[in-house]
């Protein structure tokens, strides 16, 4: 039910939706500031929306391993799951082998699967998993499927309209380990937002009521004293020829409703702080975030943020470090003696840069640290390993070409001494020849 609600807020299906006033003729306006997927986005997207890269001193086993990230469109999957962990607090990954026994892996929601881990030894290591999937046949009746997972071997159970169920099949896997991984967003798994539903209820309420304040004000009731014995006809004309004769101590109002617009917005103001504070998301559209900052002022601004990156990156990296492990377990079996613990994935924030400070830095820092080491300070290298290679290609081809000039160069260097010596033999003067 909690991940329901939290799915249902991110999309924009707010609480207000359901408000019902008491007087059916007032106004009732219904507005979704949907700050939750505001919240969920802004955090994904600065932790994971640049690629994760990985280093390893084995470069087949990496190029292996990149190979098979690529053909599971890794870095989008990747953000699916910090999505999901953003929303929910947490979610499942299942790992199996393609028709052409090719490793896949796809996500699967964190109320369809439960993890059985073993914690006596004081490492929470996984020792089966439950996965559900509920669906609807062509007869419209509820098909219930359960799954058993251990190291070993998988239990198929079945069951229909909420029956008992029963064991259909059981089939051996190769994976030596149970080939799901949990993601998890924090310890409590806790969404991001999960914290704020109530003041984004709150921020909705006040919005939707400044709109119901304006419309009534726009539909105001207007009171007539002393008019006189008119119709409703009369009254109907007098607006539309903007005039009104009224007798003695007559008066015309509109009945408005008072609004303290300062109290309103300074209340609003203050929930949307408390949001951004509690949560550590900042308001980027702000003023502030404007112009071109050092890198040290935006490290500043993002300071709350990345403490909840930091977090989230201690979490997601285990599961990525578990990936890993199982793909290996398959690639061992297949007569690979790979290690994979050899493989380590790195994070890179997706912030806004200073690109001529870093680039100045990585500068600096040639003589201090390696090639490789200092290709991981400009955010825009995308794949380290990739750019060392290009690297390597690019002085060996400088190499051969300046061979080629050497050689070209004694070549030609050969043949003039040749016609200086033949022209020497002949008595020719150098004068003579130069003329």
């Amino acid at each position: 039910m909690k991940n329901k609600i939290l799915q249902d807020y991110y999309i924009g299906k707010h609480k207000i939706l359901d408000e019902v006033k008491k007087d059916s003729t007032a106004p009732n306006n219904k507005l979704v500031n949907n700050m939750a997927k505001y919240i969920t986005d802004t955090a994904t997207s600065y932790f994971v929306g640049k690629p994760v890269v990985y280093n390893s001193q084995d470069d087949e086993f990496l190029q292996i391993m990149q190979d098979i990230f690529d053909y599971n469109d890794e870095q989008d999957h990747n953000m699916e799951l910090a999505k999901q962990c953003s929303i929910c607090g947490s979610c499942f990954e299942m790992l199996y082998m393609d028709e052409d026994a090719k490793v896949r892996f796809a996500k699967i929601p964190a109320e369809a699967g439960i993890m059985i881990c073993e914690t006596d030894s004081g490492f929470s290591a996984p020792m089966a998993f439950i996965r559900t999937v509920i669906s609807k046949d062509r007869d419209n009746n509820v098909i219930k499927k359960v799954e058993f997972w251990n190291a070993y071997m998988v239990m198929h159970f079945k069951s229909i309209n909420g029956g008992y169920l029963n064991l259909e099949s059981v089939e051996d896997h190769y994976w030596q380990d149970v080939p799901f991984v949990e993601y998890i967003n924090n310890e409590e798994r806790q969404g991001d937002f999960e914290g704020v539903v109530s003041e984004i209820d709150a921020y909705n309420k006040v919005q939707s009521n400044t709109a119901n304040y304006f419309q009534y004000n726009d539909d105001a009731i207007l009171k007539v004293l002393k008019l006189g014995d008119v119709s409703s006809q009369d009254i109907k004309d007098m607006k539309e020829k903007g005039a009104i004769i009224l007798d003695d101590g007559g008066d015309v109002q509109w009945l408005l409703k008072q609004v303290d617009d300062t109290a309103m917005e300074n209340f609003k103001n203050r929930l949307r702080e408390d949001i951004h504070t509690l949560y550590h998301v900042p308001h980027l559209c702000d003023e502030s975030f404007g112009g071109n900052l050092s890198g040290v002022a935006i490290a500043y601004k993002l300071w709350g943020l990345e403490q909840l990156c930091a977090m989230k990156e201690r979490k997601f990296k285990k599961g990525l470090q578990r990936r890993i492990e199982l793909i290996t377990n398959i690639l061992n079996i297949k007569g690979g003696h790979y290690d994979y613990k050899d493989i380590t994935p790195k994070f890179r924030r997706n912030k806004p840069e200073n690109n001529l400070e870093l680039t100045q830095i990585a500068t600096q820092l040639s003589g201090l640290l390696s090639s490789e080491s200092r290709l991981q300070t400009p955010p825009w290298v995308g794949n380290v390993h990739d750019e060392m290679e290009k690297l390597e290609e690019e002085k060996n081809k400088d190499v051969d070409e300046f061979g080629t000039y050497e050689n070209f160069a004694k070549a030609f260097e050969s043949q003039q001494n040749g016609m200086a010596a033949g022209m020497a033999a002949e008595g020719v003067d150098e004068s003579e020849r130069t003329e």
